[in-house]
């Protein structure tokens, strides 16, 4: 089962300036091998913990699409084999003026997988990826016109990855001796930064709001410890660019709580360490969903609500029934 639990707040860092700029993947061992998939992992579960560019459900269903970009039997058994726990919180800073808000956020996130590998031909091995993380960042949101806005927030991680690899029957101890500590039956403890820049266009309507966005999240990190090999030569560095736009629509006040349709369409284009999330390097999402307000009847959640994701393109493809948290 998958949860994600994520409070999506508006930001803009005003300091941090920006212009130079696991799914946990791990394809089958390649001849030579290096710390490259361990680092891929690190990117991975920092964008699967943030679902303003990714959406996890906690069931899965095949689309009977005859169009691979929606899903293949491979991607549908990994998305079966993938657990992720997001859980974040934000707290609402005294805004500096009428026009420029700021914030602190934190979550911890849990990502698993576990997937059938192979490193001989004809060999059957199995391998569990475990992620855990915590994050935190502060953010700004300046609004630039009353519709226009920009944002960013500068985030850190402290990240630890482990694995447990069971080799199948046929793999020599030669090669359980080259691959464990370097790459499986390992630990790595790794930092890692990630800054944001965004800018947006919000309009209000009668039936509600949407609004349109670009947002760029850069990550770097490196190892600090675990007892993986060469930790100091692990350095994940990935991209994610998000390209979306949203609709809130109002709901019939049926039962006298506040209540609106979410609609949400995105592009992610993914580059770096997370390029393995999709094979053209970018991937679409599509998500619809209804969200009820709380009305601050329970502490620590401001509404709730359900729906479906549809993803296209990525190693994820497929669709999704999701939990909205605090959207």
């Amino acid at each position: 089962m998958v949860i994600n639990l994520f409070k999506i707040k508006p930001h803009l860092f005003s300091i941090v300036i920006l212009i130079n700029f696991f799914v946990i993947y791990t394809a089958k061992a390649k001849e030579h091998l290096d710390l490259n998939s361990i680092e891929e992992n690190l990117s991975i579960a920092t964008l699967m913990s943030n679902t303003n560019s990714l959406k996890f459900g906690f069931a899965n269903y095949d689309l009977q699409i005859n169009d691979p970009g929606f899903g293949t039997e491979e991607t549908q058994l990994y998305k079966n084999g993938l657990d992720a726990i997001t859980i974040p919180y934000t707290w609402e800073l005294e805004p500096k003026s009428d026009a420029w808000d700021h914030a602190i956020t934190v979550r911890a996130y849990y990502i698993s997988s576990k997937r059938n590998n192979e490193i001989v031909a004809g060999t059957s091995d199995q391998l569990h990826n475990h992620t855990f993380g915590l994050y935190g960042n502060y953010s700004q949101y300046f609004h630039i016109t009353d519709k226009w806005y920009v944002e960013s927030a500068f985030g850190t991680h402290l990240t630890f990855y482990k694995n447990n690899y069971d080799y199948g029957d046929g793999v020599s101890n030669s090669i359980k001796s080259d691959y464990d500590g370097q790459l499986f039956n390992t630990t790595a403890l790794v930092a890692m930064i990630e800054p944001q820049v965004g800018i947006g266009y919000k309009k209000q309507q009668q039936w509600g709001t949407w609004r349109a966005h670009h947002n760029i999240n850069y990550v770097y990190g490196h190892g600090i410890g675990g007892s993986v090999k060469r930790r100091d030569s692990i350095n994940p560095e990935a991209w994610h660019i998000t390209n979306g736009i949203e609709f809130n629509i109002k709901a019939p006040n049926v039962w006298g709580i506040d209540d609106f349709f979410s609609i949400d369409f995105k592009r992610v284009e993914v580059i770096g360490d997370l390029d393995v999330m999709a094979e053209k390097s970018y991937y679409y999402e599509t998500s619809f969903g209804w969200v009820i307000d709380t009305n601050n009847a329970i502490s620590l959640l401001d509404n709730i609500g359900f729906g479906l994701a549809i993803n296209y393109g990525s190693s994820v493809s497929g669709g999704s029934l999701i939990l909205y948290f605090n959207e």
